[in-house]
C-alpha cells in the first residue's frame, strides 16, 4: 500500500499529468474546512466555479504605463538558480546585493553574493568566505540574527535542514549557534525561508517551511518532518561582535501549540499582518492536492488557520504574498494557484482583499494552461509620485515559461494587466523567485527574477538551454495610475461554505 506522503510526492514530482490522473479516479487530498477564526473569509463563486465567471489574462484592462531596461550587468546568465535569494546590502557599501544558496548541481555547493553597485552592475564577491557546510539549493534571508548590529545569513537546505551564518561584517562568515546542522537525509528540509520578529522582543526568528516527503532512503531515520519550524537563538544579543571562539548558543524550535500545520509543505512564505492586531500572521504556499490552510493568524502562541473560501478546490498554491492593497492598513492575500478541473488545468492569481473582517475575492488573471505563475511579488513602481492614490501596490509573477508578467496598481486598490516580459535565452527555464526593491534609491522598485530548468530527456521542445539565470530590470513609469474602464463580469452566484 502506498502510504499518503509518498503518494504526494509523485503527485508534485508528477506535476500537471499525475493531478489529472488523480482527479479522473476521483480522488481528493482537501481537508475538511478548520473552525473559524475571528477573520472569516466570505467569498463568491471560486477557481472551480464556470469559467465563464472568470476574468481571462487577456480580459484585464490594460494601462501599458510600464517599460523596462536592463539592471543585470554582470550576473549570471547561466545555472540553476533555484529556489530562492534576497536582496539585502552584504558588504556595507550601501548597496543592496543579491544573496543566494549555490546553484543547484553546481561546483562547489556554497552560498554566492552578488554585490551591486545601484547602478546596474554587480560582480560575485569572492573574497566571501564560507565554513565548510554540506550546502545545496534552497532560500537565503539575510538578517541581523544574533544581535549584533551585523547582518547575518540563514539558508534553507533541500533535504538537509536549516543553517544560520554568523557574519563578521567583512565577509567571514562562521556557523551561529547549535542545533541546526546540515545533513543528508535530514527530517526536515526547506526550500524557503524568512525571518521575523516572532517574539515581539527585538530578536530575528528562523522561519521555514518544509520541503515535502521524500523516498524513505532519502531520510537516515526513515522519518519525515513536514509542517513549519519556528527557530529562535538563545541568549540573542548576548555575543558580540567583540566575541570570540565557538558559539555555544542553542537554537531552539517554538513551540506553535496546534497541530493545523501538520502535514504541510510548499515552496512559498509570506509574513504580515491581515487583521490589523499587530501580531505576525503567515501564509503558506502549498504543494498538496486540495490543500486550503494557507493563511494562519497568531492567537497567542498558537497558528490558527483562518478559512479562504475561493481557493481551488483541487488545487495546488505556488506562491503567496501578503500587502495592504487597499490602503487600510491591514494586509491583504495574494495567491497563485494551478487547478485540476475534470480535464482541464486552469492557472490563475487571485487578491483576497479584507474587508471589515472578511474576505473579497478578485481575480487577477486565470488561463486555460499549463503555464504556472510561479512566484509572485508585490512591488512598488509609482514610488511616491501618485501622492494622494490609496494604493500603489503592483504584482510581479515569473511564469514557468520563463516570462514575467507585470499588473500596475491601478490607485483603487487592484491592478491592471500592463507588461510581458518575454523569455529571450532562458526559454524553458522556470521562475522561480521574483523581488520588488529599490536598488538605485529613487524611491521605485527595481524588479530582479531567477530562473531554472534542464531537459527532461524525452520532450524536445522543454529545454532549458542556459539552465537558468538571474535577471533584474529597471522599471520606469509612463503616468500615474487611474480608474481604468473594466470589462463587464456576469455576477457570480454565491457558493455555500463548505
Amino acid at each position: 500500500m502506498i502510504r499518503p506522503h509518498v503518494l504526494a510526492t509523485v503527485l508534485v514530482a508528477a506535476g500537471v499529468a499525475a493531478a489529472l490522473v488523480l482527479v479522473r479516479r476521483g480522488h481528493s487530498t482537501a481537508p475538511e474546512a478548520s473552525p473559524a477564526a475571528s477573520l472569516a473569509a466570505s467569498v463568491a463563486g471560486g477557481p472551480d466555479a464556470s469559467a465563464g465567471a472568470q476574468v481571462e489574462l487577456g480580459e484585464l484592462p490594460s494601462t501599458k504605463r510600464f517599460a523596462v531596461t536592463a539592471f543585470d550587468e554582470g550576473l549570471p546568465t547561466s545555472g540553476q538558480w533555484r529556489n530562492g535569494f534576497d536582496l539585502a546590502d552584504l558588504n556595507g557599501d550601501g548597496e543592496l546585493d543579491i544573496v543566494h544558496g549555490p546553484a543547484r548541481k553546481t561546483l562547489p555547493l556554497r552560498p554566492v553574493v552578488f554585490l551591486g553597485d545601484g547602478h546596474g552592475h554587480w560582480r560575485a564577491w569572492k573574497e566571501a568566505s564560507f565554513p565548510p557546510l554540506g550546502y545545496d539549493y534552497g532560500d537565503a534571508h539575510v538578517a541581523d540574527l544574533d544581535g549584533d548590529g551585523v547582518q547575518d545569513l540563514a539558508l534553507a537546505v533541500h533535504l538537509k535542514g536549516v543553517a544560520a551564518l554568523r557574519h563578521d561584517g567583512h565577509g567571514h562568515f562562521t556557523p551561529l549557534g547549535r542545533g541546526l546542522d546540515l545533513e543528508s537525509g535530514a527530517s526536515f528540509g526547506s526550500r524557503t525561508i524568512l525571518t521575523t520578529d516572532w517574539r515581539g522582543d527585538g530578536h530575528r526568528a528562523i522561519v521555514a517551511l518544509s520541503d515535502g516527503p521524500r523516498p524513505p532512503s532519502r531520510s537516515d531515520s526513515g522519518a519525515v518532518n513536514l509542517g513549519l519550524r519556528v527557530l529562535t537563538l538563545g541568549g540573542a544579543g548576548e555575543r558580540t561582535r567583540a566575541g570570540s571562539g565557538p558559539d555555544a548558543r542553542e537554537w531552539r524550535l517554538e513551540a506553535l501549540a496546534t497541530t493545523a500545520l501538520d502535514g504541510l509543505f510548499g515552496d512559498s512564505l509570506a509574513v504580515g499582518d491581515v487583521d490589523g492586531d499587530g501580531k505576525k500572521d503567515l501564509a503558506i504556499g502549498s504543494n498538496l492536492l486540495g490543500e486550503n490552510r494557507i493563511l494562519f493568524r497568531r492567537v497567542g502562541a498558537a497558528l490558527e488557520p483562518v478559512p479562504v473560501e475561493g481557493l481551488p478546490v483541487r488545487g495546488l498554491v505556488r506562491s503567496v504574498a501578503l500587502a495592504d492593497f487597499d490602503g487600510d492598513a491591514k494586509d491583504d492575500l495574494l495567491v497563485a494557484y494551478a487547478s485540476s478541473e475534470g480535464e482541464r488545468w486552469f492557472v490563475g492569481i487571485d487578491l483576497f482583499i479584507g474587508r471589515s473582517g472578511k474576505f473579497e475575492r478578485r481575480t487577477i488573471a486565470r488561463e486555460d494552461s499549463r503555464n504556472d505563475f510561479a512566484a509572485l511579488a508585490v512591488c512598488k513602481f509609482d514610488g511616491s509620485a501618485a501622492g494622494s492614490v490609496a494604493s500603489l501596490a503592483s504584482v510581479a509573477a515569473a511564469r514557468e515559461d520563463g516570462t514575467v508578467v507585470l499588473f500596475a496598481a491601478d490607485g483603487q486598490g487592484f491592478v491592471t494587466s500592463d507588461l510581458r516580459l518575454p523569455n529571450a535565452g532562458r526559454e524553458g527555464c522556470r521562475g522561480y523567485r521574483v523581488r520588488c526593491q529599490d536598488l538605485d534609491h529613487d524611491g521605485i522598485d527595481e524588479l530582479v527574477a531567477s530562473f531554472a530548468g534542464e531537459s527532461d530527456g524525452i520532450r524536445e521542445n522543454d529545454a532549458c538551454a542556459s539552465q537558468g539565470a538571474i535577471k533584474a530590470w529597471k522599471v520606469a513609469v509612463a503616468s500615474a495610475p487611474t480608474r481604468p474602464t473594466r470589462p463587464t463580469r456576469p455576477t457570480r452566484p454565491t457558493r455555500p461554505t463548505r
